[in-house]
């Protein structure tokens, strides 16, 4: 049990110090923040829970473990809160009709580059895996890397080319 509190407590810090940093000054990229910043939280609690605490090693694997479970479930529900994605953008629109419900032609109309697609091309030139030469949008060798781990577990689960 104290291994699941330790844990919890850990996170709980990180995600307050994320509060705060954000609030006072929103990061340029911020993904890589939160990954640096849940990283040195765990670090930094690591080593204060082996200064006041007394934990065999598997205990500290456990409660790293446990840390780094919720800290990813966080930075991949994260970025569906920081930009609209599409399915959030729809199921709140259609939300917000009511009983009336909304139309498809309507959604359509709603749904446009602006809201959708201009953002990501914006987050995704920001963070250094695409590059805008002029009019033209081309990926780089960050954002090849990038794509490898994508493509590899695509290609094992045997879905293919798609997003």
């Amino acid at each position: 049990m104290s291994v699941l509190i330790s844990g919890s407590l850990l996170f709980a810090a990180a995600f307050l110090l994320h509060l705060v940093v954000w609030r006072m000054r929103y990061p340029r990229n911020p993904i890589k923040t939160l990954v640096l910043l849940f990283g040195a939280m765990a670090l930094a609690g690591i080593i204060l829970l082996s200064l006041f605490a007394s934990y065999t090693a598997a205990q500290y694997a456990h409660i790293a473990l446990f840390f780094f479970s919720l800290s990813i479930c966080y930075l991949i529900t994260y970025s569906a809160i920081e930009a609209d994605s599409p399915s959030l953008v729809i199921v709140l629109e259609v939300a917000r009709r009511g009983k009336e419900g909304l139309a498809a032609g309507q959604l359509k109309e709603s749904l446009g580059n602006d809201l959708l697609i201009e953002p990501r091309l914006k987050d995704l030139v920001e963070s250094g895996l695409v590059d805008l030469k002029g009019p033209t949008y081309k990926i780089n060798a960050k954002g090849r890397l990038f794509l490898v781990p994508f493509i590899l577990y695509r290609n094992f689960l045997g879905l293919g080319k798609g997003g």
